[in-house]
């Protein structure tokens, strides 16, 4: 009698105990917003932009000038369904000032998720935009441009590539020049590894006859200050290295990596050969070593015969960033973890070189690089560096007055 009166006595009180009010919705505080602050609202759309299968809503505003004709930097906001809310606005894009209002997509593309494109002009002919994405934390960079009376640039990490093409004008021009494609190789955060990036044979094609000859996949997986790329490689005629000297390993069939190696005032080329012994020991030296004497060989496994592993801490890749300096990837200010790297497969047939496949449409070297984003662990994209629209999260205190002032 006293247990059930106990339970009666509970079920009343959590009965009567009022129910908790649920948070403002985007929409509604974004209303509230603008009646009290007279904004006017130039785009407003929903748009899935984290994966998640709901809507999230994205609107851009600005305020009539009250010192001229003309109207304030416009600002965009993202709210989350999840609740989340961030603003963009100013530069970060090479000398464009600050961004116009995106629009909503007429329509998807199979394949791709539905990013956020921010784009605008500067002087001088220049454009420059970004796609985006959307976490908890932030906005996810998947794609950028830029372009001007002498270059246009593309990167796009859904397909994972990147083109550059450089014009020299003059009277007797008369073709576009041909643009400098490589990799722009996704490192993944999440426990899957990103999808193989694009690779070329950038030497040696006379002497190859496909992907079976030589052909090479390349994959990246992050774990918290590691990356791990995951090389797939084909090949007709494997021919084993004798040892583990560097003339063993370039007359064998290897992998070169190559990467750019941050120093206190400007980089060095590093260049690593792995191969495998007749037994399948894996073997490995430093064709280019690093700066720092001594410096131990990464761990590398062959988990088969055509499958090579090699584990790589972020800072030997990323460079610290000064403080209160940009980096900057051509103009657009890049993701907080990109590095110069590019992954080679050296195929011999037993009579030394004879093709390089590549992640690189040129031939590899010191000064010629391929591009690695590293996600954060637990994303699928980089984060965009906060410099670029000087993205902020806001709550629901912020006034939409203060995001154009600052």
């Amino acid at each position: 009698m006293h247990t059930s009166h106990w339970f009666s006595l509970l079920g009343l009180l959590f009965t009567a105990a009022p129910a908790a009010s649920a948070p403002q919705s985007f929409g509604a505080w974004f209303d509230a917003r603008v009646k009290a602050e007279k904004a006017v609202v130039r785009e407003r759309f929903q748009l899935d932009l984290d994966g998640d299968g709901q809507e999230d809503d994205v609107v851009c505003y600005d305020f009539k000038d009250a010192e001229g004709p003309g109207t304030t930097t416009p600002v965009i906001l993202v709210g989350m369904a999840t609740g989340e809310r961030f603003a963009l606005r100013g530069g970060g894009l090479g000398p464009i000032g600050f961004v116009g209002c995106p629009s909503a997509p007429s329509s998807k593309t199979k394949g791709r998720p539905n990013s956020l494109y921010l784009g605008g002009n500067g002087l001088t002919g220049y454009v420059g935009s970004v796609s985006v994405l959307f976490d908890k934390k932030g906005p996810l960079l998947v794609g950028g441009n830029t372009g001007d009376r002498y270059h246009a640039w593309r990167m796009d990490l859904v397909s994972q590539r990147t083109e550059l093409s450089s014009y020299e004008y003059s009277e007797s021009q008369t073709e576009e020049p041909v643009p400098s494609r490589s990799a722009a190789m996704l490192v993944s955060g999440t426990q899957e590894p990103a999808p193989p990036a694009p690779v070329w044979v950038s030497w040696g094609k006379k002497n190859w006859s496909g992907d079976a000859d030589a052909g090479l996949k390349a994959q990246w997986l992050r774990k918290g200050t590691t990356v791990t790329l995951i090389a797939t490689l084909h090949d007709d005629q494997p021919v084993p290295a004798a040892d583990a000297s560097a003339k063993a390993i370039l007359g064998a069939d290897h992998l070169e990596l190559w990467w750019s190696e941050p120093t206190a005032d400007s980089t060095r080329a590093v260049q690593l050969g792995v191969a495998r012994t007749a037994d399948g020991k894996p073997v490995a030296t430093w064709f280019q070593p690093p700066g720092r004497k001594d410096q131990a060989l990464p761990a590398i496994r062959w988990t088969a015969p055509d499958r090579f592993e090699v584990d790589l801490p972020v800072s030997w890749l990323v460079p610290k960033p000064r403080e209160g300096g940009t980096v900057h990837d051509g103009d657009v200010e890049p993701p907080s973890a990109l590095a110069s790297f590019t992954v080679v497969f050296s195929d011999s047939d037993g009579k030394g070189q004879e093709t390089l496949v590549a992640t690189t449409e040129q031939r590899p070297g010191a000064t010629n690089f391929s591009s690695l984003y590293l996600a954060e662990p637990g994303s699928s994209y980089p984060r965009l560096s906060k410099g670029v629209f000087s993205w902020r999260p806001i709550q629901p205190s912020t006034t939409l007055r203060e995001l154009v002032s600052e």
